[in-house]
């Protein structure tokens, strides 16, 4: 990463009429958080974001901003970069990461309660449901132990309903995540950030299911089946009341 592209960007991004507007005062405090951002990402041969072309940078924040989101340190999205093939240049790319839905979830219910994890081999998942409450545990055996083989994962939400308390937990096994993946456009973002696309898919799935009145989450959806040549893979399946689901030995 050259100092000459990040002062190239950091001109581009001062001088640009759509940061000035989104943005206003706060515009030069929002382009030091972008150029930080950019700036963890030197060094990678595959992730620079520094050769990013400006105009794509600032066309990504214009897009998380009209999805209620900002790219910065609370990870709520990300800027992506890929080799754009028609124009023959280093692009960067808007990715909405899971907490990107979490804080949408938590905008429309504050109380809520979301907890969004991989399950590894070894790891003990148990789930059980009773009326419109659902609990769940999650043992680990060994927690430092090398964790690399991914078995499932799930998103548990518990969130008030005016007097009401709800709660529930959507899985998916690694068969499941995995034909996501498989329908994913730009399959070089899931291979690069693997664990964080799958907790995406998790967490989509189960705002598709119980959350699907909420604007914001549904503009987020829109925006992440743009990787997608299926616009269905988050339909959910047929989900017992008591499931367990423990890793081992294949």
């Amino acid at each position: 990463m050259s100092k000459d592209r990040i002062l190239i960007i950091k001109d581009g991004l001062s001088q640009s009429s759509v940061i000035g507007n989104i943005f206003a005062n706060s515009k030069d405090k929002y382009i030091t958080s972008i150029l930080n951002e950019i700036q963890k990402t030197a060094g990678d041969q595959k992730k620079d974001l520094s050769q990013c072309t400006v105009n794509s940078i600032v066309s990504s924040i214009k897009q998380a901003h009209d999805l209620g989101l900002e790219v910065d340190a609370r990870q709520h999205c990300h800027l992506v970069r890929y080799f754009n093939k028609d124009k023959q240049q280093l692009e960067a790319n808007l990715q909405v990461g899971y907490r990107g839905f979490i804080y949408a979830i938590k905008r429309a219910y504050p109380d809520a309660n979301i907890d969004c994890r991989l399950v590894y081999e070894g790891d003990k998942f148990t789930l059980k449901k009773e009326g419109d409450i659902t609990t769940y545990s999650l043992d680990v055996e060994n927690p430092f132990a090398k964790r690399d083989k991914i078995i499932g994962g799930f998103c548990y939400i518990s969130y008030s309903l005016g007097e009401k308390k709800l709660s529930f937990c959507e899985v998916m096994n690694i068969d499941e995540i995995n034909k996501i993946k498989d329908c994913a456009k730009q399959a070089f973002i899931w291979n690069a950030w693997f664990e964080e696309k799958a907790k995406v898919a998790l967490i989509r799935r189960a705002c598709k299911i119980h959350f699907s009145s909420i604007q914001q989450l549904s503009n987020l959806e829109q925006h992440d089946n743009k990787d997608f040549e299926l616009k269905d893979v988050s339909k959910t399946a047929n989900i017992p009341d008591d499931l367990e689901f423990e890793g081992g030995d294949e």
